[in-house]
């Protein structure tokens, strides 16, 4: 009985490598947007810190100088926003079609073992009826006449 033998068993060891890339890839990409996704977070924060600061308690007098600094603070921290938001939507981008891209890259690989196991399986059944052959022909010899 020969052993079996998977022709494209080089191309499915391509595609897991690939597959095993894309994952390597996709999860940097992850974990990018979710630093993003903090720093958008701290920075909304330290935004509302100052817009606290900018408005003075009821009755309490403030400086000028120290309102203009607020001030200009805070248009700072909204622009510093407003550049960690556009990053984080350009990473959500980038995840989102990387995590596309894996799902080409892991559809490959399973297309390729799913025909593996069809052609597995159709030499397995050709391997049991040659043997189911070579067993009907064993038995149909009359016994005590020596092999052909």
């Amino acid at each position: 009985m020969k052993a079996f033998s998977f022709r494209l068993e080089r191309l499915l060891r391509l595609r897991e490598e690939a597959e095993q890339q894309q994952a390597r890839v996709m999860s940097e990409a992850a974990r990018n947007e979710a630093e993003l996704d903090r720093l958008c977070d701290d920075q909304q924060h330290y935004l509302a810190q100052i817009g606290d600061r900018v408005t003075p308690p009821a009755g309490q007098v403030t400086n000028a100088g120290i309102l203009r600094a607020l001030h200009l603070t805070s248009a700072a921290a909204a622009s510093q926003l407003e550049d960690a938001e556009r990053a984080r939507a350009e990473a959500r981008t980038q995840a989102d079609a990387e995590r596309d891209r894996l799902a080409d890259a892991r559809r490959d690989r399973k297309t390729l073992e799913r025909l593996k196991e069809h052609q597995k399986a159709a030499w397995q059944g050709e391997q049991n009826r040659d043997e189911q052959k070579t067993m009907d022909e064993i038995a149909g010899r009359p016994r005590g006449t020596p092999g052909r």
